[in-house]
């Protein structure tokens, strides 16, 4: 697919990402089954899933498309049995991380920019921190800092301490107001 980086230099740059910022968010996309993919590329994939631990990804089944220099220069040779098999372990792979990823979040305070109500319960609030995890809390009043008590509103910037998960989302509990009008 024409990457103009080796695996290890890409490895190379994560970890050095993260030594700069440890918190950071990493996303990416994956496209199972492109033209000429061998079940050991797909294993690297999975394997580079493994180790790099990307918070958020989108995956796909690679699909011909007009008009695209793969259309032009490449034959779509992998079967569609094996793409869907080959995304669906890469799908669990990703899931398996985050799932280990997203508990080491409780007991810590995020901070949450309020985007509305939950979709789910409209006493509810939902927001998202800066590494773009969703997080929903009651909604409430909360102290200004300069001795005035409001309610949460959206656009606010709120800590919350996450207190559990459902899913891949944060629960918690709003504890300060960074801002207020």
């Amino acid at each position: 697919m024409r990457r103009g980086y080796s695996r290890e230099a890409y490895l190379e740059l994560v970890a050095r990402i993260r030594e700069i910022l440890p918190t950071v968010s990493l996303s990416t996309d994956v496209i199972s089954g492109f033209c000429g993919e061998t079940e050991e590329d797909h294993q690297a994939t999975i394997d580079l899933i493994r180790q790099v631990s990307y918070d958020m990804a989108y995956m796909f089944a690679y699909s011909m498309r007009e008009k695209t220099s793969a259309h032009r220069k490449f034959t779509d040779d992998v079967p569609d049995d094996i793409k869907q098999r080959r995304l669906r372990e890469v799908i669990d792979t990703f899931q398996q991380g985050l799932g280990k990823k997203i508990y080491s979040f409780i007991g810590k305070e995020e901070i949450v920019l309020v985007n509305g109500p939950s979709r789910k319960n409209k006493t509810e609030l939902s927001g998202t921190t800066d590494g773009n995890r969703t997080v929903v809390f009651m909604k409430q009043e909360i102290e200004t800092g300069e001795g005035q008590v409001r309610d949460i509103q959206v656009g606010d910037w709120v800590k919350v301490m996450v207190m559990g998960v459902s899913g891949t989302t944060l629960r918690g509990e709003p504890i300060q107001l960074l801002n207020s009008y």
